[in-house]
């Protein structure tokens, strides 16, 4: 059969086309009034890449009553909250395989980062965005987004995206209700993960991989062991003084450890159930997490390169 007649192929094209065209649209009329109060505080990963944010937002979704975009949600990233009122992805959901490959989920119902749905607001490149170029009428766009997804859901959304972490200011302005989940890793462990991560998706350590905080060209010239400390370094600081400068109090950001989260996950939803109740936030237990994880030990890099960044990371 023609492809272009294929009728698969022309109802991709046509919801491609809806989602950059119309969907928008619809959304105003689910969310008529994005400028008042939301009805549930949207939830926002921050942290730096291969820190453990994927698995603990399955997690988190498998325990708690919490809503979140789902692959099916991203295939409507025009309006995602359509397609929780037609499809209601999460709903009767299967338990979590709690696997991923590089952030990206498999099923319908598993958690997406959605970057098509983020990319209607916030500018590809660079990455990193300051309050003032930010684009006012987007950021409404955006407010309205959130808005209409939380009425969809009606309960509270974590969005797992972590490129968050470079658009602190302008969610903090135009969701001032926000709350923030702050990943972090053992910097040894989270830097031989992103090593790992470059051999396997280009074949070389050199290639930076994943999010770029803004001193990123001067960090591609030092060699690949210190490039990925330094970005786990500089994504924090970017986090820590855009949190404080956007005037987030330590009320609204919940700080998660990776390992931690692992050794004892149903003890880490229970103080989020906590930190959710202390911010007017309710939530209500689905079941319990699995009992523990065990994270890999062995080192899955080049022995030497792998010595290199344990040295620098504990003497920078």
């Amino acid at each position: 059969m023609n492809k272009y007649l294929n009728p698969v192929n022309y109802a991709r094209r046509t919801l491609a086309l809806a989602n950059r065209h119309l969907l928008g649209h619809v959304e105003s009329g689910l969310a008529p009034d994005p400028h008042g109060p939301l009805r549930h505080p949207p939830i926002f990963f921050l942290g730096a890449p291969r820190s453990g944010s994927t698995l603990a937002v399955q997690i988190i979704t498998d325990a708690l009553d919490v809503g979140y975009i789902s692959n099916r949600h991203c295939q409507w990233f025009g309006a995602p909250a359509l397609a929780e009122k037609l499809f209601h992805p999460s709903r009767n959901r299967p338990t979590s395989d709690y696997r991923s490959r590089h952030g990206v989920t498999d099923g319908w119902h598993a958690p997406a980062e959605c970057g098509e749905w983020w990319y209607r607001f916030f500018r590809r490149r660079p990455p990193y965005v300051r309050l003032d170029e930010v684009d006012p009428d987007k950021m409404r766009a955006f407010r309205r987004s959130v808005a209409s997804l939380t009425n969809a859901f009606d309960r509270p959304i974590v969005f797992k995206n972590l490129y968050a972490s470079l658009r602190i200011q302008g969610i903090a302005q135009y969701l001032p209700e926000s709350l923030f989940i702050v990943t972090h890793r053992d910097e040894v462990d989270n830097g031989h993960s992103l090593l790992e991560t470059r051999q396997r998706v280009f074949g070389d350590y050199q290639t930076w991989w994943s999010m770029e905080p803004p001193e990123t060209e001067a960090l591609k010239k030092l060699p690949p062991h210190e490039q990925v400390i330094e970005q786990i370094r500089h994504i924090h600081a970017v986090i820590e003084t855009d949190l404080a400068g956007a005037g987030v109090s330590e009320s609204r950001r919940f700080d998660l450890t990776f390992e931690k989260f692992c050794s004892s996950p149903a003890e880490l939803i229970g103080e989020l159930e906590l930190f959710f109740v202390r911010n007017g936030c309710t939530v209500q237990r689905l079941t319990n997490p699995p009992e523990k994880f065990e994270p890999r030990k062995i080192v899955r890099i080049d022995k030497a390169l792998y010595s290199a960044m344990e040295h620098y990371a504990n003497r920078a």
